[in-house]
């Protein structure tokens, strides 16, 4: 058994699972940097199992037939997650389709792996490669909507806190000059006035986005 393959795998499938049940901003760019990641310690991983033991020309055939399911049902999670628009910003969320299909992904990659003998030497290569395929098609969706709402959306917001005679207010502003926005959010070289937002706030997100919004019932 690949124990490698399979700790760092559960380190981190639990997070992203666990943020995908939340509402986080789809990114304006598509750069995939933790599938990539997944996917170079994957072959590296497949490559020396592949060099230590005898792998036929069945097992590789399992092993393709996992990956290509790995595609088509990170691309119909893609479609399940739900996407809306709220305060200039392209939000997501998993819903239960969602997170059946993700069940349906991992039984087939360990029944798929199981068949091969690979003992675990493939599960980075897919998860890197259904994760890569569930965030495009995301991104894909997300466009239309990014476009619907111009150059200018998705700038960081700034919190402000200010106390009046007997309450506490919370007022959230877009940054003139969009400092630290990352690349892809937008122009920040354009000036506009602030706009005064009204949120409610959940939690910090992870990729220098917005506070997180809840979903519109």
């Amino acid at each position: 058994m690949d124990v490698f393959s399979y700790v760092v795998g559960v380190l981190v499938l639990i997070p992203v699972l666990l943020r995908q049940m939340r509402a986080v901003p789809v990114p304006r760019s598509y750069v995939p940097r933790l599938p990539i990641v997944l996917g170079v310690i994957g072959l590296f991983a497949m490559t020396s199992y592949a060099g230590d033991h005898h792998v036929t020309s069945t097992d590789w055939t399992w092993v393709v037939g996992t990956l290509v399911g790995a595609v088509v049902l990170g691309g119909l999670r893609g479609v399940s997650v739900r996407l809306w628009e709220t305060n200039g910003w392209v939000l997501r969320q998993a819903n239960i389709v969602t997170m059946a299909l993700w069940l349906g992904t991992l039984v087939l990659q360990f029944a798929g792996d199981a068949a091969a003998g690979l003992v675990g030497a493939s599960f980075l290569i897919f998860l890197g490669l259904t994760t890569a395929t569930q965030r495009y098609v995301e991104f894909r969706r997300a466009r239309p909507m990014w476009a619907r709402l111009g150059p200018d959306a998705g700038r960081p917001l700034i919190m402000s806190f200010t106390q009046g005679p007997g309450a506490f207010f919370t007022t959230f502003r877009t940054d003139l000059r969009g400092a630290g926005a990352p690349r892809g959010w937008g122009d920040v070289s354009a000036r506009h006035d602030s706009d005064v937002i009204d949120v409610e706030v959940v939690d910090e997100d992870d990729d220098h986005g917005p506070p997180e919004l809840r979903a519109p019932y």
